[in-house]
């Protein structure tokens, strides 16, 4: 005997097999902010390497619009009807910054810092103020977070829960830390760099300095010493390296070395060169090694964008060898900075006396610039180490008293 089933039986039957939203929630609207959100996480998870590629120019972009079709499908056959502005949104979400994007393009700000989707802040002139712009969700800002990383060429998930990676179409610098090791949600900051280096003069009339100040910095930067900027993180230091590069020489040439580029040097005859991570592939190489090799290039100056480790041996062995340099450190004082160096190139240094790289700098490192929120606040000339006491001699160039004689090594005036 046939199975005969009834028609009420087979309508409710055929009920319960209707999963899709558009079939159950024929008036509801589809939320194309959310579909954008939830896209977005399924590609970060099926295939992250394609926007890093797209990013780069290795892939097509018509792979990742034929990956966001396919996945829409997937999560709702209604967004067939959307298909163009679910590409556009999802696309400008993975390569754009979002409620980011108009203080990203802001040339007066240098930092944004989230802490949570609805907690932003900025900095501008060294303040720091709060950023009224909030994503919709901890899931849609956390995806944000990742994005950015991943489209930038690095790697964060579980494992790897930190990365900083540098966008060279906007010259940002980004760190973003994520679940575990962000106990909340994803943290991520972002240091910005202008387009065009601000002169000497133009951060005088910003207030970093006096007339005095840019006078004994651009007769700094015109001669032969060599000069460290220390202070605490965002305390101006890149901002004011770049302006001392763009016053020097025309012809003097020298090696920019950095783990991010950060400098964007406009003067001429500079080698900017660039570590390599460990997940680019290939030998790594590291700031140490771009300031060693550098000693066979026929250099004039080496410029390090920020001194954090053993690379600050190699940089006392090059400016001990007559080169100039200059660098970036953090350091709670300028009569501190040296010794800060010192803890750093420790580690590298077996078998060097500590009394002899004490003696390296103090005959090799001329000049010290200490910053703090985006002001100088004191310029210290490093006169000698003295053997006996076990300390630098110091002498304060600025801020400096109106008769003060000239220090003819770099024809600046000098406290002696």
């Amino acid at each position: 005997m046939p199975l005969v089933t009834s028609h009420l039986q087979l309508s409710e039957k055929l009920a319960s097999y209707r999963v899709d939203q558009y079939l159950q929630k024929i008036d509801v609207p589809l939320d194309l902010t959310e579909m954008t959100a939830t896209i977005c996480s399924r590609i970060l998870d099926q295939d992250p390497g394609l926007v890093a590629d797209v990013a780069s120019g290795k892939a097509e972009r018509q792979a990742l619009l034929s990956l966001i079709s396919l996945i829409s499908e997937r999560e709702n056959l209604r967004s067939r009807d959307f298909q163009s502005d679910l590409q556009r949104r999802v696309m400008d979400f993975l390569f754009g910054y979002g409620p980011l994007q108009d203080y990203i393009v802001d040339e007066t700000i240098s930092d944004i810092d989230g802490t949570g989707p609805d907690e932003f802040s900025f900095k501008a002139n060294g303040r720091r103020q709060s950023l009224a712009v909030s994503f919709p969700d901890i899931a849609t800002y956390d995806t944000f977070c990742k994005l950015v990383i991943i489209r930038n060429g690095g790697i964060i998930n579980e494992n790897d829960s930190h990365c900083r990676v540098t966008d060279e179409r906007y010259r940002l610098r980004i760190n973003v830390t994520v679940p575990p090791r962000s106990v909340r949600c994803a943290s991520i900051s972002i240091r910005k760099h202008r387009r065009q280096a601000l002169s000497l003069n133009e951060l005088e009339n910003a207030g970093m300095f006096d007339r005095a100040g840019t006078e004994i910095l651009s007769n700094l930067a015109c001669s032969d010493v060599s000069v460290l900027f220390c202070g605490k993180g965002a305390a101006g230091k890149t901002t004011l390296l770049r302006a001392f590069i763009r016053s020097m020489p025309v012809l003097e040439r020298v090696l920019i070395a950095e783990s991010d580029c950060e400098i964007y040097p406009e003067k001429p005859y500079c080698l900017v060169q660039r570590i390599k991570k460990p997940n680019e592939g290939g030998r790594p190489v590291s700031l140490r090694d771009l300031v060693a090799d550098g000693l066979t290039m026929s250099l004039d100056t080496y410029c390090i964008g920020e001194i954090v480790g053993e690379e600050a041996l190699e940089f006392m062995r090059a400016a001990y060898s007559g080169h100039r340099c200059l660098a970036t450190t953090h350091a709670n004082s300028a009569a501190d900075a040296l010794d800060r160096l010192m803890t750093l190139a420790r580690p590298a240094a077996r078998g060097e006396s500590e009394r002899l790289m004490q003696k390296m700098l103090g005959k090799s490192i001329k000049y010290i610039v200490y910053m703090n929120n985006f002001k100088v606040k004191q310029i210290l000339r490093v006169c000698n180490f003295s053997e006996c006491e076990g300390e630098y001699e110091f002498a304060e160039v600025w801020p400096s008293q109106q008769d003060q004689e000239t220090d003819t090594a770099a024809g600046v005036p000098a406290v002696t």
